[in-house]
C-alpha cells in the first residue's frame, strides 16, 4: 500500500529506519513529493530522498532537481530567524513583558542537527503575558510572528478555563532559557504541543504531518526516562487527563507509532489504535464517512473531556 511505503520513507527521513521495504515507482515518488509539499515536510523528506540514495533507490532525476532546490530555499529562509526572534524577545522585555516562543525554532532545537535547518517554519507563535499591542510586530513581519496573549484547546469553555488555570499554576515553565531564546520547558512543550494538535485539529486549518513530526522529536529527544513526563507535583499524563484530552492524546501517540515508529517508552500515555485511526482519516483527507461523523459526534461533541 502506498501509504505505508510513504510512513516507511517518514522514518527513513527521520532517522527511525535505513531503508523502504521496496523499490518506489516513479509515479509513488511523485505522490511522495506532493504529499512532502501538502504536510510541509520537503525539506527532512529531501533528506530521506538522500539517505534512500546511498541504497541505489534514485528518484527520478527532474523531480530530485526539483526537490532539492526546495530544500535549499527552506534552509535559506531559516538562516537568522532565531537571531531575529532574540531581538523581539528582548525588546518585548524592555516593555516589561515575559515572552515565550512555543512554535518554530523552539521546536526545532528537538530535531537531530542535520535536520535542524530542514524544518519548514512558515510562521511563529509567542505567548506573551500582558501583551497590549506595546510593539508594532510590522517591523517583524519578515519572521511572520503571531502573539498570543492566552492558549486555547478547542471551543470547551471548560477545558480552556482549565488549560488558563494550568498555564497561571505553571507559569514559571512557561520561561526557561534555551540558548538565547526563552521557551517552555520540555515537558511544558509536551502539553502545549497536544493542546496546539488538538486546536488545529478541530477549530483550524487542520494538523499536517510536520506538526505531528514536531511532537515525535519532542518526545524523542528525551531517553525515554519517566522524569521528562514529571512536573514538581504532579504528571504530564495527569495533567492530559485534567484537560480532558487523555483520549486524543492516545491517538496521537498511535500515529506516532504508526507513521513515525515512536518508542512506546518515550510515550506520556499508552498509544489507543481505534482513536488513532479516526485522527489519520482526518489528518490524510479520507474523506466523510458515517463512521467518522458518529465518531467525532460521540468523543468530540457529547463527550467534550475524556
Amino acid at each position: 500500500m502506498m501509504r505505508k511505503l510513504f510512513f516507511e520513507f517518514m522514518q527513513v527521513s527521520v532517522g527511525q529506519l535505513d531503508c523502504v521495504s521496496r523499490f518506489p515507482e516513479p509515479d509513488e515518488w511523485m505522490k511522495f513529493y506532493e504529499l512532502a509539499k501538502r504536510h510541509a515536510v520537503t525539506g527532512i523528506c529531501y533528506h530521506g530522498v538522500t539517505k534512500l540514495f546511498e541504497y541505489g533507490l534514485v528518484a527520478p532525476q527532474e523531480l530530485s532537481l526539483d526537490w532539492m532546490a526546495e530544500a535549499e530555499e527552506i534552509k535559506e529562509r531559516n538562516r537568522g530567524r532565531s537571531r531575529r526572534l532574540v531581538t523581539l524577545q528582548e525588546e518585548l522585555q524592555s516593555h516589561h513583558l515575559r515572552s515565550s516562543v512555543i512554535t518554530g525554532p523552539a521546536l526545532v532545537r528537538f530535531y537531530d542537527r542535520e535536520l535542524q535547518p530542514l524544518r519548514y517554519t512558515k510562521s511563529v507563535d509567542l505567548y506573551v503575558f500582558g501583551y497590549k499591542n506595546q510593539v508594532d510586530l510590522n517591523q517583524w513581519a519578515d519572521i511572520n510572528v503571531r502573539i498570543h496573549t492566552e492558549l486555547r484547546a478547542g471551543k470547551s469553555t471548560r477545558r480552556n478555563n482549565r488549560l488558563d488555570k494550568w498555564i497561571l499554576q505553571n507559569n514559571d515553565l512557561m520561561f526557561r532559557k534555551a540558548g538565547d531564546l526563552t521557551v517552555p520547558s520540555h515537558a511544558t512543550t509536551i502539553i502545549i504541543q497536544l493542546v496546539h494538535l488538538y486546536d488545529l485539529l478541530f477549530t483550524k486549518k487542520g494538523v499536517t504531518m510536520r506538526n505531528l513530526m514536531d511532537l515525535f522529536f519532542v518526545l524523542h529527544y528525551g531517553d525515554g526516562s519517566s522524569n521528562l513526563f514529571q512536573f514538581a507535583q504532579t504528571t504530564v499524563e495527569s495533567e492530559i487527563k485534567d484537560l480532558g484530552l487523555t483520549r486524543f492524546s492516545r491517538g496521537v501517540m498511535w500515529m506516532l507509532k504508526e507513521i513515525f515508529n515512536l518508542d512506546q517508552k518515550h510515550m506520556p500515555v499508552e498509544p489507543l489504535e481505534e482513536e488513532g485511526q479516526f485522527l489519520l482519516s482526518l489528518i490524510m483527507g479520507d474523506g466523510f464517512t458515517f463512521r467518522n461523523w458518529w465518531h467525532k459526534l460521540w468523543h468530540y461533541t457529547w463527550h467534550n473531556l475524556t
